[in-house]
């Protein structure tokens, strides 16, 4: 079923978040800070256990290589930054020209509404970029990619693609980040951001419902699935990702809107209901994905 920006249960969602007091920028940054400590005093989210899993071995030697080589080798680390956009670039544009994009949920793709959160786990990232290229929202697209090394290449493909880059990570400057596209949002543009980028996989952290919670905007849990895929199964999100001739399929779930979050049980059940939303457009588009 297709729905407009203007549809009721967009419209309800967004008047619901809405009702509270607007707020300045410095009123963003004070409500991401209040938030950033309310993570901090939660016993789930600032757990051992919560954060003890995410890239595996291989990836962090890979991810620890690549840093000796920005910071030592910056001609090499440039050029292969540059070859490596190029080869997804061109690989997206041969996917997005033959792929065909099957939709389910409440939004049709790529009629999403602008204004609003949008949260996707990272490893669907490949079929999902794929789609906005291949069929673009009428507003920007601001994407949040981390700084270390692999984020040079990754943030240069994306460019290409369309987007509007942002960059921070857990390690450095995430919450700036945040700030950023909290900004933006309230402004009418859109955020794409991965609540388990960096791992555990499929596990939310809260940016997201920072984000969508101080602006007063809805999030909107994303899940794709593509067939046949290249499967990564040596990576830690193990994506999946689209062939030529292929199908991509889109979940999009309902507008997602918090009340005021007041403490850090509220934090943690915001971010649970992310991720159990995450999870159920996730199976949703993997069931899709195969019908004909």
């Amino acid at each position: 079923m297709q729905h407009s920006h203007q549809d009721p249960l967009y419209r309800a969602s967004r008047n619901a978040a809405c009702d509270r007091p607007s707020g300045s920028s410095r009123g963003l940054s004070a409500e991401l800070r209040r938030l950033a400590a309310l993570r901090g005093h939660s016993s789930i989210i600032s757990s051992s256990t919560f954060h003890k899993t995410g890239r595996n071995p291989l990836t962090r030697a890979v991810d620890s290589v690549l840093e000796f080589i920005r910071k030592y080798l910056p001609p090499i680390h440039w050029l292969a930054t540059y070859a490596l956009a190029v080869l997804l670039y061109s690989y997206a544009r041969v996917v997005q020209a033959t792929v065909e994009i099957v939709t389910v949920g409440c939004y049709q793709w790529p009629d999403l509404p602008k204004g609003s959160v949008l949260a996707f786990w990272h490893g669907c990232a490949p079929s999902l970029l794929v789609a906005f290229h291949a069929r673009r929202p009428s507003f920007p697209i601001k994407v949040m990619i981390s700084r270390d090394a692999r984020g040079d290449y990754v943030a240069l493909f994306c460019r290409w693609l369309g987007f509007e880059i942002i960059r921070g990570d857990a390690q450095h400057g995430a919450w700036k980040a945040l700030l950023d596209i909290a900004n933006d949002v309230q402004n009418g543009a859109g955020a794409l951001i991965s609540p388990d980028g960096g791992g555990p996989p499929r596990v939310a952290r809260v940016g997201a419902v920072a984000v969508a919670s101080a602006a007063r905007v809805p999030l909107i849990a994303i899940g794709t699935e593509c067939r046949p895929a290249l499967f990564e199964r040596h990576k830690w999100d193990r994506a999946r990702n689209p062939l030529p001739y292929g199908r991509i399929a889109i979940a999009c779930g309902k507008p997602l809107v918090f009340p005021l979050i007041e403490d850090a049980d509220s934090l943690e059940r915001a971010r649970q209901q992310l991720q159990d939303a995450l999870d159920h457009v996730t199976n949703e588009a993997s069931t899709a994905v195969v019908r004909r």
